[in-house]
């Protein structure tokens, strides 16, 4: 049996309510075990608040939990999310720098309430979008959320399509990490550097390839070359890059929930297939030179 055959069993980009999530890490540790998985990587944006519940359940359960982050990052004209797997969830210089991208996610939430309210009538509070949050990150898919239940939308894509997303009547920047700095953050903290969805880069075929080899330069580990929404095509191109570049693939669903990614299904990672348990074997590898645990 080839290593492309091989057992598929892990799903590698996943989030709970400790960031935008519909589960909490508990639910989300059960679901996968019920999905016959054995593996999976637990990815909130910006924050590590999940995962001492994620590995505890997976203990109990037995199922693997790799604990991870998704940190977002400037890129050029636009931005990328940087997977981070196998981090230490205390490492100090990590947290502190969490903090700082939370007060300026959390200014920027003030202005996007402020746009909603005084610019286009909603009657919308942060403390509703809090509530629905229901944990410390309070990102745009909350926002979604309160728009939604209160009838100003009629879904959480069109809350974005309309007003929250890049462009929309109620959008606003955040400050974000320089990649060379994200990257060094998670190998800091004992975690492999993992270029997410590159297609979300925006960029022609070229263009992302010149993209991916400038974050290789910076210090990037390797690229989710099996994503939920690739193509066959979008998957091969992007596993013959990685073994061009000597580097590192992942894959995995970025499962939220079926209320911010609705037909994203935990697990399906390639087609209706997780991601085959070797992938996970070679970023156990590869972490091996970052790791900052005894």
């Amino acid at each position: 049996m080839t290593e492309e055959h091989s057992q598929r069993t892990v799903d590698l980009h996943t989030h709970t309510t400790a960031s935008d999530g519909d589960l909490s890490p508990t639910e989300l540790v059960a679901r996968a075990h019920a999905a016959g998985l054995t593996a999976i990587a637990v990815t909130d944006h910006d924050t590590t608040a999940g995962l001492h519940e994620a590995l505890e359940a997976g203990k109990r359960i037995g199922l693997e939990v790799v604990p991870g982050i998704e940190l977002s990052a400037e890129v050029g004209r636009g931005q990328c999310h940087l997977l981070g797997f196998l981090i230490d969830p205390d490492n100090e210089p990590l947290l502190s720098r969490l903090r700082y991208v939370v007060d300026m996610r959390n200014n920027r939430n003030s202005h996007i309430i402020d746009r909603l309210r005084n610019e286009l009538g909603f009657d919308i509070t942060l403390d509703e979008v809090e509530v629905i949050a229901g944990g410390d990150i309070v990102a745009r898919p909350h926002f979604a959320r309160v728009m939604v239940n209160k009838g100003y939308v009629s879904s959480m894509q069109e809350a974005f399509d309309i007003f929250l997303g890049k462009g929309g009547r109620a959008y606003v920047e955040r400050v974000r990490l320089s990649p060379p700095e994200a990257i060094a953050l998670i190998h800091g903290a004992g975690g492999v550097a993992v270029l997410a969805h590159p297609n979300n880069l925006q960029r022609g075929e070229t263009e992302t390839e010149v993209e991916i080899e400038r974050l290789v330069s910076c210090g990037l580990d390797g690229i989710e070359a099996r994503y939920n929404r690739h193509t066959p095509e979008d998957t091969a191109r992007y596993l013959a890059l990685a073994a061009r570049l000597g580097i590192l693939t992942s894959g995995g669903s970025d499962y939220h929930g079926e209320s911010v990614k609705p037909g994203v299904v935990l697990g399906q990672v390639e087609g209706e297939l997780p991601a085959p348990v070797f992938v996970l074997d070679r970023l156990k590898e590869a972490a091996k030179a970052y790791t900052t645990l005894p």
